[in-house]
């Protein structure tokens, strides 16, 4: 099935597809690093295909910093040249928006040129599918409340009208647009309103699930195999003509049997004190896996990239080991629990909750982009080690595989993760769409 790609990030949403041997034309996302962390996995799969996985290996091995990579990636271009091209041709660094306000813009004409030049090239002629979320900060309940008024205002309350006129160009049979659940309270309604009445007037539904109910039909991550406490709402739009049902998406969902807890998730992961370990080095197991999930994660990799802990400092460490000894005993730490000497914001309210662990017996909480700025709210639970998560823990509690690489500095990497869709999620979607397919 030829897709296309939005607002692709890392590639959370199009990681289950290209599993399930989706063939895409174009992706396109703002974010260089982003881009670069799309074209490493683009040339795993590819590599894949072409039965040379020693070779993708090769790759993670020539690259001890993220500064490497373009170095590296020529030893698997001179072997493979007609890569390269598919890599510049297929992920396109592009931002949607307006131009006369938006420098960095580009004009939606240069996007459609771009995405037929790259058809043209991949021998294509028509398009059935396009995936994609656009940015959902000004639609989470989070967002909404850190922005305050600016959110009536922000651009991104609106991007999905480019994801609107891409449809309208290319006229899929179906597309996928995921998004967060406030996408369904934004602007006390209206936004979602004015999303579905777009689709309406170029000829799609836009279906939300088999509940009548707006926010009935929530997906939970947990129910797809990934290990984290993750909402997200996936919208199903079809040509008018062909009339599906919503899809199946559970049908297709992965069950591990064992306990989903963080513990089973990250706990074979090499022990790091604060500041060890690598940015993109990639590492030899130190262990062997302990749950069903962690060894479905280890699958064709033969180490652990993106694996190092942020420094600490003195206050911090003491009131780390305060919440994982709290959280030992199934409690969460607030803010005023600490002693006066520990507290050092005034507003006690807004940080009552700052400190939390991913407890070791419970189930991981949502990891978002807030984990690119510190690490409070994303505390390992093994005092011993009295620190943060990685960026390859956080991965593993948003089901991406231990071989998916996230390029570019590690503020960059904790974004990208952050803002992802969990593979396994996106994997069941792309398993129950083929039921169309056939």
């Amino acid at each position: 099935m030829v897709t296309i790609d939005l607002f692709s990030g890392a590639g959370g949403l199009t990681e289950g597809f290209l599993s399930e041997g989706y063939k895409f034309v174009a992706h396109i996302e703002k974010e260089y690093w982003a881009c670069e962390t799309l074209k490493t996995r683009i040339m795993y799969y590819y590599l894949k295909e072409k039965n040379d996985i020693d070779m993708y290996n090769q790759y993670l091995l020539l690259v001890d910093d993220f500064n490497d990579i373009l170095r590296a990636r020529k030893v698997v271009f001179e072997k493979y040249p007609e890569l390269e091209k598919i890599l510049n041709t297929t992920v396109l660094n592009k931002k949607f928006g307006d131009t006369k306000k938006d420098k960095d813009a580009s004009d939606i004409k240069e996007i459609f040129k771009l995405i037929d030049s790259s058809m043209n090239y991949m021998g294509v002629n028509k398009i059935d599918l396009i995936i994609g979320g656009p940015p959902c900060q000004a639609y989470s309940i989070i967002g909404r409340s850190r922005m305050k008024e600016k959110v009536n205002s922000d651009e991104r309350n609106y991007l999905f009208y480019y994801y609107r006129d891409i449809v309208k160009k290319y006229k899929p049979n179906m597309f996928i647009f995921e998004n967060v659940p406030g996408i369904f309270t934004a602007k006390k309604g209206k936004i979602f309103d004015e999303i579905s009445e777009e689709f309406d007037k170029i000829g799609y539904n836009l279906k939300v699930g088999n509940n009548s109910k707006r926010d009935e039909n929530i997906q939970e991550a947990i129910n797809y195999g990934v290990y984290q406490t993750r909402k997200r709402v996936i919208l199903f739009g079809v040509k008018k003509k062909l009339d599906y049902d919503y899809p199946d998406f559970i049908k297709y969902a992965m069950n591990f049997d064992e306990k989903m807890c963080t513990q089973n998730a990250i706990s074979d992961l090499n022990s790091l004190n604060p500041g060890e370990g690598y940015d993109r080095k990639l590492v030899k197991y130190k262990k062997n896996p302990k749950s069903n999930y962690e060894k479905y994660l280890r699958e064709d990799s033969i180490g652990i990239v993106n694996h190092k802990a942020r420094k600490i400092n003195k206050q911090d460490s003491e009131i780390y080991k305060i919440a994982i000894q709290k959280s030992s005993h199934n409690k969460q730490l607030y803010y005023n629990d600490l002693p006066d000497n520990l507290k050092t914001h005034k507003n006690k309210e807004n940080f009552s909750d700052r400190f939390k662990v991913h407890g070791n017996d419970e189930i991981p909480h949502t990891i978002v982009a807030h984990i690119s700025k510190d690490g409070h709210y994303n505390i390992h639970p093994d005092i011993k080690q009295c620190r943060s998560l990685t960026v390859r823990e956080a991965a593993r509690i948003q089901s991406f595989p231990d071989n998916f690489v996230f390029e570019g500095p590690r503020t960059a990497q904790y974004i990208q993760v952050g803002n992802a869709v969990p593979p396994l999620l996106s994997k069941a979607i792309a398993k129950a769409l083929k039921e169309y397919i056939n």
